[in-house]
């Protein structure tokens, strides 16, 4: 049971700290000037620690396109566009 308790206690501690990393780019962007530099990226670890990758032009700042991108890699795309018939048309040929 004490074990279990420990867990628990692990995995809300983990969730607070995750509620307190900025996550949206006018989060970070805390000097509002449109780009993220790498001092206010220190607010988020991982993105620190990814930040070569995610500065593609390698200007020391991010754009909002930029941080898009990198914020979106790994996720799965939308299936492409189909075109639907409405109930009840005839088959396409």
């Amino acid at each position: 049971m004490k074990l279990h308790l420990s867990i628990l206690g692990l995995v809300a501690v983990g969730t607070v700290a995750m509620a307190d990393v900025p996550m949206t780019f006018e989060e970070l962007d805390r000097n509002a000037d449109g780009y993220i530099s790498a001092e206010e990226a220190a607010a988020r670890p991982d993105l620190a620690k990814k930040w070569d990758k995610a500065d593609t032009d390698g200007d020391g700042r991010l754009t909002i396109g930029e941080y898009q991108a990198w914020a979106g890699k790994g996720r799965m795309s939308p299936p492409e566009e189909t075109e639907t018939p409405e109930p009840g048309a005839a088959p396409y040929r």
